[in-house]
């Protein structure tokens, strides 16, 4: 577990605005998480995989291969969502203007490292 935490860490800590970083499984429970504002961790977690869940049903209906990433913005924040397995999903929250293109590069510097960790 401390593996997996260090690398949300890093998530906080070299992305810029971020509320919240999580490695999360498809049924919603967090394998790990930190948030830096006053957040329901399980909660939020939770509702973050039934989007992923939702919208990964819709591209399967639809025959367009796997969802790989899923980005989503509300007034509050920017969330953006990555598959890292068939089971896992990182999901981070950012302050607007979420920085999406540091997103997106961090999480494809951890990947590898997470589906080493998960085998």
């Amino acid at each position: 577990m401390e593996e997996f935490e260090q690398i949300i860490k890093y998530f906080a800590e070299n992305i810029e605005g971020l509320i919240f970083a999580g490695l999360v499984g498809r049924d919603g429970l967090p394998i790990s998480i930190i948030a830096k504002e006053n957040l329901e961790k399980a909660e939020s977690s939770a509702e973050i995989a039934e989007v992923y869940n939702s919208v990964q049903r819709t591209v399967k209906a639809l025959q367009l291969g796997n969802l790989e990433e899923l980005f989503f913005s509300t007034e509050k924040m920017g969330i953006f969502v990555v598959t890292v397995s068939e089971n896992y999903f990182i999901a981070l929250g950012m302050k607007n203007p979420a920085n999406i293109g540091r997103a997106r590069l961090e999480t494809r510097r951890m990947i590898p490292k997470i589906k080493e960790m998960i085998k």
